[in-house]
């Protein structure tokens, strides 16, 4: 059956043969009416009006024409009708005709020409209408080829006088319901997170899912898990899906979650066991709580489904055996090093690995039921994050901004040509690199790194990479007094007492009145300065793949500098040393550290904390609001915020106070300073 497409193309060919059939018959037609009548001597005494024409012998045949046009039943039906004879002329007193200027011979060439043409058009017009018979039997064909389809033909083995039956197409469906289903099992493929895991067709975006074997051991797996399903190894590779794909090492997970992957793998082997009937860590949840969206319900504070726990088919008579399960387990190991006096020490390293536990099934039940109250409080936390931080981005005043930051992987050094020495020898400089990414309102977004030769990433080094960003800032949007930091949680870094401490001094030394900064649960940071830092030393990559070379720190600089549109700036070791100098050497640890998810200052040295992001209108005491301050004992004066400047109260010490070893806050060029007093000098 023909589509849209050719039933178009061949109405316009239907149309321009018509046109031309109707075109050569009117051209025909005014040829012969155009012609004169030849007569050879008209006879005087007859009036014009009563001449019936001469008569002639047609070309080519002995036979004479008849004077009187012959009949429409003694024409040729197939054969178009030409009245050959004079047009009758009106009974009015005309002067005899001329003789015709054509001679008799040219009219009779003429009227045979006319007629060879008359016939080849009518061959032309038959074999048309041939053709047109000729489409619509095979449309026909097609419309009855269409339907025999439907049903599936028996095919005879000649060789053997067998008949093979094929699949018929609800079974084939079947049948490739089925291997989609097997494939898409957790224990078959696994799931490719990130942007490197989406894979686009015709409009539409899949999920990419990696082979956990090979395709032959698949195929077997089937067939034993499916007895009564018989499909060959061809056929099972041709209905996989082009979203799962054969795995790489490029796409491995390499920063999952150590609580969500244990209560996995926990999870997935009771339903390997049949004891519990979903793998999803997720639908577990679900079955235990009322709303997953309460946070009574998934803290377990709710009545009516605190106690409730997940169905189990757990066999008495099974319950005792022994299986295994993996779990990621962090161990302390001793460790030799050298020191430089040439001495052996020992100490203790850290290490997270991979290893397998065995139990009981009861023993497994109870483990999962034991983590179950902790897993629910770590899925409702990161879902609130990211509800909380997305919902802050969307409504920004324009007296605030929001800068998303996060330390990418150390970038290494490299030249585009290298000998063997160098390469081997693991001599190139790493280049620690600070991303982020900063939201102002109408949309607007704006992208930076900070790279420097210095490997340290903690909270010191963190405001040393903050400090231009921030100063910066205030250059190009005067208007913004408000800081929201976001950003992952590691305690060496961020959620720790020192960044606490210079989250609540540095910002109003530049003149900010408030500052926010919201952490994400744990091992679930992922976010856009991941993207930036992935971008630069990509773009770093292919600059030396074209033949430059990035030895060091300030070749880097230079070289994104010129060919990057994001905002790079350099920090040196001084940078970072000066900012350890605002540090005082006895901080006072923040109760719930860990459980911190956002701290709030409006004031140096005060700060706020909750348990989970807030940000609602006003002074509020949702998700459990602490204070605390930082001055304690050392009677650190205060500073006040006015205008732009900040300036310190002296009413509130005096030098009767003021001691060696005193914490102190002094303004020297206009700029905050805190120190230590080291000498007291009596003028």
């Amino acid at each position: 059956m023909m589509n849209a497409i050719e039933h178009s193309r061949q109405k316009r060919k239907w149309k321009e043969n018509s046109y031309k059939y109707y075109t050569v018959k009117k051209r025909l037609k005014a040829v012969v009416n155009l012609t004169p009548p030849s007569f050879e001597e008209p006879e005087p005494s007859r009036p014009v009006s009563e001449s019936p024409g001469p008569s002639f012998e047609e070309p080519g045949s002995s036979r004479p024409v008849s004077e009187t046009p012959p009949s429409l039943e003694e024409q040729e039906p197939s054969r178009p009708i030409i009245d050959l004879t004079p047009r009758p002329s009106i009974s009015l007193d005309l002067p005899p005709p001329r003789l015709a200027s054509t001679p008799k011979s040219v009219r009779r060439s003429t009227i045979a020409t006319l007629r060879a043409k008359l016939k080849e058009t009518e061959i032309k017009l038959k074999k048309k209408d041939r053709d047109f018979s000729n489409l619509r039997r095979k449309m026909q064909r097609m419309k009855n080829g269409n339907k025999r389809r439907e049903q599936q033909t028996v095919t005879v083995v000649k060789q053997k006088v067998q008949k093979r039956v094929p699949l018929q197409n609800n079974a084939r469906k079947q049948t490739e319901t089925m291997v989609k289903r097997f494939l898409h099992c957790d224990d078959n493929t696994t799931l490719i997170n990130g942007k490197s895991g989406e894979i686009r067709q015709k409009g539409q975006i899949y999920r990419k899912r990696a082979l956990t074997n090979t395709m032959a051991h698949l195929h077997q797996k089937f067939l034993l898990e499916n007895p009564n399903q018989k499909i060959s190894f061809s056929q099972f590779c041709k209905l996989r899906p082009f979203w799962i794909t054969t795995p790489k090492a490029s796409q491995r997970e390499t920063c999952a979650c150590k609580v969500h992957e244990n209560f996995s793998f926990k999870i997935k082997r009771l339903h390997q066991l049949g004891i519990i009937t979903t793998s999803s860590p997720t639908d577990v949840v679900a079955s235990t709580v009322c709303d997953q969206s309460n946070k009574l319900c998934m803290y377990g504070q709710c009545m009516t489904c605190k106690d409730k726990t997940f169905d189990t088919n757990l066999d008495p008579s099974t319950k005792q055996n022994i299986v295994n399960w993996e779990e990621w387990m962090t161990r302390t190991t001793p460790i030799k090093r050298k020191n430089k006096d040439g001495s052996v020490s020992e100490v203790e390293m850290r290490t997270t690995v991979l290893d397998k536990r065995c139990g009981s099934n009861e023993k497994l039940v109870e483990l999962v039921c034991q983590d179950l109250p902790s897993f629910k409080i770590h899925i409702y936390n990161i879902g609130h994050q990211f509800e909380k931080m997305n919902t802050l981005k969307k409504n920004l005043s324009n007296n605030e901004t929001v800068i998303h930051i996060d330390y990418s992987e150390n970038y290494s050094c490299k030249y585009s040509r290298e000998v063997k020495d160098t390469h081997y020898s693991g001599g190139h400089q790493q280049i620690s690199m600070h991303t982020g990414v900063r939201y102002l309102s109408r949309g607007r977004v704006e992208c930076f790194c900070t790279i420097s030769s210095c490997l340290r990433h903690d909270a010191t080094a963190t405001w040393a990479h903050l400090e231009p960003i921030l100063k910066k800032m205030r250059r190009e949007c005067p208007e913004v007094t408000v800081v929201h930091f976001l950003s992952d949680g590691p305690t060496s870094q961020y959620r720790n007492k020192t960044n606490f401490y210079l989250a609540s001094t540095i910002p109003f030394m530049m003149g900010f009145q408030h500052v926010t900064w919201n952490f994400s649960e744990a091992s679930h940071g992922k976010g856009a300065p991941d993207g930036v830092g992935g971008a630069l030393k990509n773009l770093a990559d292919r600059i030396v793949a074209y033949g430059t070379n990035i030895p060091d720190v300030d070749t880097l600089h230079q070289q994104l500098d010129a060919q990057s549109s994001e905002h790079i700036l350099k920090i040196t070791e001084d940078d970072i040393n000066r900012s350890s100098e605002l540090v005082p050497p006895t901080l006072k640890a923040l109760p719930g550290t860990m459980k911190i998810h956002q701290l709030m200052s409006s004031s140096p040295g005060e700060v706020k904390t909750r348990e989970l992001s807030c940000f609602c209108d006003g002074a509020c005491e949702c998700y459990g609001l602490r204070e605390f301050s930082f001055r304690g004992k050392e009677n650190v004066p205060e500073k006040k915020v006015v205008g732009d400047t900040i300036e310190v109260a002296q009413n509130e010490i005096s030098e009767d106070t003021i001691e060696v070893g005193t914490w102190v806050l002094v303004q020297y060029d206009g700029d905050l300073f805190p120190g230590t007093v080291t000498q007291v000098c009596k003028i």
